[in-house]
């Protein structure tokens, strides 16, 4: 069953990118030109200027980005808590039927977005995955060691989890509203970027229909000295986890807000 032509949101967060969340925003617009779509963007905490730009951005006339701002409080990335944000403000103030992950560092190609859109409106798919690790996908600027890692963890998801899916990991998905409302119905435990893992571990749980296409991933240059000992410690743990709830346990749901 084909989704209805209700329009886009993107989920964008964000923390110091100032040289390029002008040039995505600018291809994102094109992308999605003669398309509704509205573009939450999560600012964590950015001192070089990005909230500055946006805020001044946001005063163009029809401009379609809302800008939510707030402090990061752990070392750590915090990205899953900013997803979940930014997805809860989508479903209370839009009626968009298709949500759009991205990250905020070009490292997600604009162009690709009609690909994702396409599968989800022609009802193909709950969930559009745009994967490095399936035939024609591809990872460019990225050093062989940070390859390697992203390779091997992937694949240790997919055994823990589940073989139907090879890329875990990667931050550019496309999915229904009814898939959206599935997260926000159950308890997610996680705000570092293994919420990605869990919220498609819950996906998959739930019987939607996920796919994979082929993409490019930009990479950032980032080496093998970013990498925390013990963010990779926390995140095998995690991993454990979430494997035990797919398999055995379940993802249990949350209480239902308490109404004024």
């Amino acid at each position: 069953m084909a989704v209805s032509e209700s329009g886009v949101f993107i989920l964008l967060p964000i923390l110091n990118e100032r040289d390029n969340i002008g040039p995505l925003l600018d291809q994102i617009e094109k992308a999605l030109a003669g398309r509704p779509y509205t573009i939450g963007v999560l600012d964590d905490g950015s001192t070089d200027g990005t909230v500055s730009y946006l805020e001044e951005r946001l005063r163009r006339p029809g401009c379609r980005v809302h800008l939510t701002c707030r402090k990061k409080r752990l070392r750590s990335s915090q990205r899953g808590g900013a997803l979940l944000t930014l997805l809860e403000w989508g479903l209370e103030n839009t009626r968009h039927e298709i949500f759009i992950e991205m990250d905020g560092d070009l490292s997600h190609r604009p162009e690709e977005l009609s690909d994702g859109i396409r599968r989800i409106a022609a009802g193909a798919a709950d969930v559009a995955i745009a994967s490095k690790y399936v035939p024609g996908g591809r990872v460019v600027n990225r050093p062989l060691g940070r390859r390697l890692v992203s390779r091997v963890c992937s694949s240790a998801v997919s055994a823990l989890i589940s073989w139907r899916i090879r890329d875990y990991s990667n931050g550019y998905r496309f999915y229904n509203r009814a898939a959206a409302e599935l997260v926000t119905r159950h308890k997610i435990r996680y705000g570092s970027p293994i919420y990605l893992s869990e919220v498609l571990a819950l996906w998959l749980r739930n019987g939607l229909r996920v796919t994979e296409f082929p993409t490019t991933y930009i990479g950032r240059q980032e080496g093998l000295s970013k990498l925390r000992i013990a963010d990779l410690v926390k995140a095998v743990i995690a991993i454990f986890e979430i494997s035990s709830r797919y398999h055995i346990f379940g993802f249990p749901k949350r209480r239902p807000k308490a109404k004024d």
